[in-house]
């Protein structure tokens, strides 16, 4: 970056957000080619639900890092596309536990394989070491604001 002056450009801040933003896309792309109505939002709530299943609306807020009403209408969308289901919890009825349907289950390996297949993409011509490292300096980046 030059000393002298701030180009937005060169700015990690910048580059990281237009990367994102890219993957995002992309991931988008990869999901609707393959014949899945999934976003790269959504597909955050599937996926910490693959990691663990039947958390509370809550837990996947603070996990994805969303308001509750966004992760609400995540939800909603879920629910309409039968891959999740909100059932009420028994020890507190103000607390909606989601979990997977049989269809979110079926369609896991592709959707997994459809992921893997957007960071192949984005990380094409980095050596293993080179993306070890990426992923190790934006963990620093995180740390250091969180």
């Amino acid at each position: 970056m030059n000393d002298n002056q701030y180009f937005l450009n060169d700015s990690p801040g910048y580059k990281l957000f237009h990367a994102s933003r890219l993957m995002n896309s992309r991931l988008n792309r990869n999901f609707k080619e393959n014949g899945f109505n999934l976003t790269y939002e959504q597909w955050q709530i599937l996926s910490r639900l693959y990691e663990r299943d039947g958390q509370t609306q809550n837990d996947l807020a603070t996990q994805n890092e969303r308001d509750q009403a966004s992760v609400s209408r995540l939800i909603d969308n879920l629910i309409k596309r039968d891959y999740v289901k909100r059932e009420v919890y028994h020890l507190d009825r103000r607390v909606n536990k989601i979990s997977l349907t049989d269809e979110a289950k079926r369609v896991r390996k592709e959707l997994e394989l459809l992921a893997q297949k957007t960071i192949d993409q984005a990380s094409e011509g980095l050596s293993e070491e080179e993306l070890a490292l990426t992923l190790k300096a934006l963990d620093k980046i995180r740390s250091n604001l969180e």
